[in-house]
């Protein structure tokens, strides 16, 4: 059993700050179920356990797979997960590195100053649902590889192609140079997202939850769209907007998929 004070667990427990996940190339995965999507994927590095993960049905299918492991007491299960009753089980999964040729599909969304952890990981989510090609992150989105942005993908981050931008202009050049065309949520639309044929090659833009998308990346889009508002509502929630607008995506493709 592994102590507190050997170098692979005190380098484990640093992953939970961003700086070292950046540096390293890895993130931490919690539960049974995420832990067996990533041995699926070939992503896990290794597995580390605790006496409790015998009480958690499923177990045995990732304690007998064939990956690196070693026991650990329950408090270092604790110390690395942010669940209050840990399944016992904590994983340390390679970061996949894509770039714009991954996206093999004819739909993408693009996350732009997404906030909130369990929005961003439900966008990914309803993404990997709906069969889109990828999803790009723009610089000022929280962190995809924080926990509850990762519990909330619900292991699709395994599943879809993911990119990571820092410019808008650059994000946008790629995306049109690959045939792609650009639609932003905004509430001042003139076009509702039915009235736009999704057919083409898209590129949704879902933006911040308080704020939506910066005026400036405006100059980049190719169509303005928007929700209908019929009550007395005057948004949405983020992850909200995109599955209604992702799945009219589904919804007009759905003949040709």
């Amino acid at each position: 059993m592994l102590s507190r004070e050997n170098k692979l667990i005190k380098d484990s427990i640093k992953l939970k700050q961003k700086k070292y996940r950046d540096k390293e190339g890895l993130f931490l995965i919690e539960g049974i179920r995420f832990i067996e999507e990533a041995v699926k994927d070939n992503s896990l590095k290794y597995l580390l356990y605790s006496s409790r993960v015998y009480e958690t049905n499923g177990s045995e299918r990732i304690l007998n797979s064939n990956i690196e492991k070693y026991e650990v007491s329950d408090d270092i299960i604790k110390e690395l997960c942010d669940t209050e009753n840990p399944q016992g089980a904590v994983g340390v999964s390679y970061k996949k590195n894509w770039n714009i040729d991954d996206f093999n599909k004819d739909f993408i969304v693009i996350a732009d100053g997404i906030q909130d952890p369990g929005n961003l990981g439900t966008i990914i989510r309803t993404c990997d649902a709906a069969g889109a090609g990828g999803v790009i992150i723009l610089k000022g989105c929280v962190d995809v590889y924080n926990s509850k942005t990762l519990r909330s993908t619900m292991g699709s981050i395994f599943h879809i192609p993911i990119l990571f931008y820092d410019d808008f202009e650059k994000l946008s050049k790629d995306v049109k140079s690959k045939g792609y065309n650009i639609y932003g949520a905004s509430l001042d639309a003139q076009k509702y997202i039915y009235d736009i044929d999704f057919k083409k090659k898209s590129a949704i833009i879902i933006g911040n939850e308080a704020n939506g998308i910066p005026e400036s990346h405006f100059e980049y889009v190719d169509e303005k769209i928007k929700i209908p508002m019929i009550g007395s509502a005057e948004s949405l929630n983020a992850s909200i907007a995109a599955g209604i607008i992702i799945y009219e995506v589904v919804r007009q493709r759905i003949s040709v998929i």
